[in-house]
């Protein structure tokens, strides 16, 4: 059977538990698990005292096989995860193909994901107060008046801007939900969506891939928005179109459309082009190429899904010492076509999972002015702030963003409205400068924190309340010390591999969540050989557990090979192979 997934669920516990490989054969799996079941069956048993132990490993041993040896089963169990083995599906989804089958639980897991996306009520709110400041930094040649004084600057400053935004969002049903939205605030009369509004939107989900959206405003002026968007797995298509009913007949509706496609099939690169019509104004054409790159330097296992990285919960996780070990470094370019507001724009950002920060800076080149942004935010489960300042020809804007329980309070304050160089150089420096000092005293110190509270918890939990996983894990020793007994002395007679010690628990320096795997490891040799594949964790193997969940592990073995000393330090995920010369001891 081809087991190749387009996107698989990295859960590979079961192939752990029967050491192998997720492209083993039918035949494969059944060997390994007669072998298993001679050493644990619980009737093969003579002391009581590891009768238990070897009825609790032979019914997870049993699991595996049940789930593994099931071809529908093992690709539920492959594309969707454990939990997913619990749902009742169909009985004639059996009897389908196999490409049938993935398409099926493709379509189950983004309907389940919008399902539990759907049933949220979503209270949105937004307050916007915008400041300007030019008159405190300016230069008094560039002002219409005498405002030398410091109090005449002052007096200058004012609001421009202010804007409160609401919405609330209702599920009707699986597939439709309604949101209502109110806008009030002072903006440019020319903007006919900055204006006093009440708006009401409705939003049907036909299908898992196409989704319909109507919005109106009940207030003048009567603008109607409607949306129609399609996504698949490598492409997305969105068409919105904007007109006023009174002049339908006056005036086509603005439209645009935009389309988006992954362009490498083993790499998340994203094209994208808009088009925007406008009776009013000149159309529009946009293309940009966007290219997200996750990064994790903590840990051997790279294969992790993107969206298990940003959910991934790093207080309960050793990560790295520095927390920026883990993270998302993307870029995007392109082009807009639009007359004389025609420009090319470029930008690169930086997010540090760990630390919850994220870095973006966009530069944007044009016919009529040359812009930058620089973007700094920090987050955790409820809050959200952002800082950034952005230059152009029309003078410079710093902005401050606080969101808590999705609440949003924008500030933005323009600072000249001309270039000034000294005062581009303050706003980028100074920030930049607290910055550092607030990763230095505070977010440095805090990881170490949480790290060495980390590895805490686990020596307490392994002194304290794992002493029953304990005594299962010696009970395992036990009943594998036999079979290693038998191996070592027949690779010692020829020569051939014994292992020494090995040991198995975290990269750092922690020997009291390191366990002793020698009689494990020495129970899997075979031949002169040992085979472990890789990207999965080795916490599965009889004789192992996890000493600290969810932190780098290291095995580190001493062998012999042809009585010549060697020894290896191999990462949890990355695959076991015993022996090679790189082992070999000078």
């Amino acid at each position: 059977m081809n087991k190749s997934r387009v996107d698989p669920v990295r859960n590979e516990y079961f192939y752990s538990v029967l050491n192998v490989p997720t492209t083993a054969s039918a035949n494969e799996i059944r060997e390994r698990y007669r072998a298993l079941s001679v050493i644990f069956h619980p009737d093969k048993q003579r002391g009581e005292g590891t009768k238990d132990t070897a009825a609790v490993e032979f019914l997870e041993i049993q699991r595996a096989y049940e789930v593994l040896s099931d071809p529908f089963l093992r690709e539920v169990y492959d594309f969707l995860g454990e939990d997913a083995l619990k749902n009742p599906w169909p009985v004639e989804l059996r009897s389908q193909s196999v490409e049938q089958i993935r398409a099926h639980l493709r379509c189950w897991r983004i309907d389940r994901s919008q399902e539990v996306f759907d049933h949220l009520i979503r209270p949105r709110g937004t307050v916007t107060c915008g400041i300007d400041a030019s008159t405190l930094f300016a230069r008094s040649d560039d002002l219409d008046y005498d405002s030398r004084g410091i109090l005449a600057r002052f007096c200058g400053v004012w609001v421009s801007q202010f804007a409160i935004r609401h919405s609330v969002t209702k599920v009707l049903n699986e597939k439709t939900n309604v949101k209502f939205t109110s806008h009030l605030g002072l903006g440019s009369r020319n903007d006919l969506l900055s204006r006093n509004n009440l708006m009401g939107t409705i939003r049907h989900q036909f299908s898992p891939r196409l989704a319909l959206e109507a919005t109106a405003h009940f207030l003048d002026p009567h603008l109607v928005v409607a949306k129609a968007s399609y996504e698949d797995n490598d492409n997305t298509l969105n068409c919105r179109v904007h007109f006023i009913p009174a002049f339908w007949n006056l005036l086509p509706p603005a439209s645009t459309v935009s389309f988006s496609r992954r362009l490498f099939r083993h790499a998340s690169t994203v094209g994208s082009v808009a088009w925007t019509f406008s009776p009013l104004s000149m159309g529009s054409f946009e293309f940009d190429i966007h290219s997200p790159q996750p990064f994790d330097f903590s840990s051997p296992e790279n294969n992790v899904h993107f969206t298990d990285r940003m959910n991934a919960d790093f207080t309960n996780k050793p990560g790295s010492v520095s927390g920026f070990g883990v993270g998302l470094w993307a870029w995007s370019c392109g082009f807009q076509l639009s007359g004389l507001n025609s420009c090319i724009k470029t930008e690169w950002s930086i997010w540090f999972f760990e630390l919850s920060l994220r870095f973006k800076a966009g530069l944007e080149i044009g016919f009529r002015q040359l812009a930058y942004l620089v973007t700094a935010t920090w987050t955790n489960t409820n809050t959200a702030i952002s800082t950034s300042f952005g230059v152009s020809t029309k003078g410079l804007i710093i902005r401050f963003e606080l969101e808590y329980l999705h609440q949003k309070w924008i500030l933005p304050i323009t600072l000249s409205t001309v270039r000034n160089q000294t005062l581009e150089f303050f706003s980028a420096v100074l920030p930049s400068t607290a910055l550092l000092l607030g990763y230095h005293f505070v977010l440095k110190p805090r990881r170490q924190l949480q790290r060495s509270l980390y590895f805490r918890k686990a020596e307490r939990l392994l002194k304290e309340e794992n002493s029953q996983l304990k005594r299962r894990i010696d009970d395992t020793v036990g009943l594998l010390s036999e079979t290693a007994k038998r191996h070592m002395q027949k690779e010692k007679s020829r020569g051939g591999l014994v292992i020494l010690s090995a040991k198995y628990g975290p990269e750092m320096d922690a020997k009291n969540l390191t366990i002793d795997v020698t009689v494990p490891v020495q129970a899997l040799v075979h031949n002169s050989q040992v085979h472990v594949p890789g990207h999965r964790t080795k916490a599965g193997i009889q004789g192992f557990y996890d000493p600290a969940p969810a932190s780098p592990k290291l095995l580190r073995v001493r062998y012999l090979f042809r009585d010549r000393p060697h020894y290896a330090e191999i990462p949890d995920y990355v695959p076991v192979v015993l022996p090679l010369p790189d082992h070999l001891v000078n």
